[in-house]
């Protein structure tokens, strides 16, 4: 999965490294960068990825009235809509941050993440890929970055890799429909094994 963007100069490559190697992600897009990027955007979804809702500008919702979680979530749903056609099904609260009052007023699946690359921190390709490649199990959820030209970097590294080693790189809602199960609103999801 990646947080954050989109960002022509981070998120294109990304899908094409994507794209090459047969892969898919769930890309948490933030909802006042989706007009401008309308075309990464349409490109994600017409490659098969999946697009979730990261908020409309990465405010910390659990300091914010439900009023302002509302918008947050809503705003960025209908601009997405409207940009896609399609409506997010899956959504990921800034900065992990959750607690029960987002869990009974986000009326989506709260995706988080059970292997974090800490992109953002090390902007470190090599460390960011070795992280990956040493603690990846089945069923994890991959948390990265699509705005560090690092990450880029990362990912031409651990895709292939990672299929070379058999995995297969689906969406959050594949993932979990492959295991058998489906997605429920409020409901917090890490990994599915």
């Amino acid at each position: 999965t990646f947080d954050d963007g989109p960002n022509i100069r981070t998120t294109l490559p990304i899908l094409e490294t994507l794209n090459s190697n047969g892969a898919v992600a769930t890309f948490f897009v933030l909802g006042n960068r989706v007009k401008q990027n309308k075309e990464l955007v349409l490109r994600m979804i017409e490659n098969g990825n999946e697009i979730g809702n990261h908020t409309y500008n990465h405010r910390l919702l659990t300091t914010i009235s439900n009023e302002e979680l509302n918008k947050q979530i809503d705003r960025t749903q209908n601009i997405i809509s409207e940009v896609t056609g399609v409506e997010p099904v899956v959504m990921r609260p800034t900065y992990g941050a959750i607690n029960n009052r987002l869990k009974e007023n986000i009326n989506m699946p709260i995706i988080l993440w059970s292997v974090d690359t800490m992109d953002w921190k090390s902007k470190d390709a090599k460390a960011i890929s070795k992280h990956i490649l040493n603690n990846i199990k089945d069923g994890d959820i991959v948390l990265m970055h699509d705005i560090y030209l690092s990450t880029v970097d990362a990912v031409k590294i651990v895709i292939p890799e990672l299929i070379k080693r058999g995995y297969q790189l689906v969406t959050v809602s594949e993932l979990i429909k492959e295991k058998g199960a489906s997605l429920q609103a409020g409901s917090v999801y890490r990994h599915y094994k």
